[in-house]
């Protein structure tokens, strides 16, 4: 009588065998954080903070227009609307003269070089870990992407929030 043994090939079988009845039955449970249940979808707003930007074109982002945007190098579609826009030269923080206080100033050696805040909007899915736009995670500190014809720039997320009823 021949005995059987078990090779490399049998014992790898064996093995994604006990992990894949492991991650089902923690998926069955809640615990593997792939079924969050949906509360709710909303309109939501999410500001990108795009810092030293140079360009002489302050209209570059206008209200009303759209804006392609890509979140961790991966392209979210269809654009979103640009609902606000605020931009401010470039600032440069020195210590007053007292040397009490700090005073901000244009920065005079990036002349050009201004920050914008943009509120882009869309429909994301409310979930207890934050809202998810068409399978994408947005929080705070993300990287962004935003794309026009005439511009692709770089910014993060600094603030996201459910739009107000219009």
């Amino acid at each position: 009588m021949k005995s059987r043994q078990l090779n490399l090939f049998d014992y790898s079988l064996c093995v994604m065998v006990l992990l894949s009845a492991a991650g089902f039955g923690l998926a069955k449970a809640g615990l593997a954080g792939v079924n969050q249940e949906i509360q709710g979808t909303h309109p939501v707003d999410i500001e990108v903070f795009v810092t030293g930007l140079k360009t002489k074109d302050l209209n570059l982002f206008k209200v009303g227009e759209t804006s392609s945007i890509t979140i961790r190098n991966v392209p979210v579609q269809p654009p979103m609307k640009i609902v606000k826009v605020e931009h401010q030269q470039k600032q440069i923080s020195f210590l007053s003269a007292d040397g009490k206080k700090v005073v901000a100033f244009p920065d005079p050696a990036n002349a050009i070089a201004h920050d914008f805040l943009v509120t882009v909007e869309d429909i994301a899915d409310k979930t207890s870990d934050g809202y998810v736009i068409r399978g994408n995670k947005i929080k705070l500190g993300n990287q962004i992407e935003l794309e026009s014809f005439k511009y692709r720039v770089q910014g993060v997320v600094v603030d996201i929030y459910q739009a107000p009823a219009k």
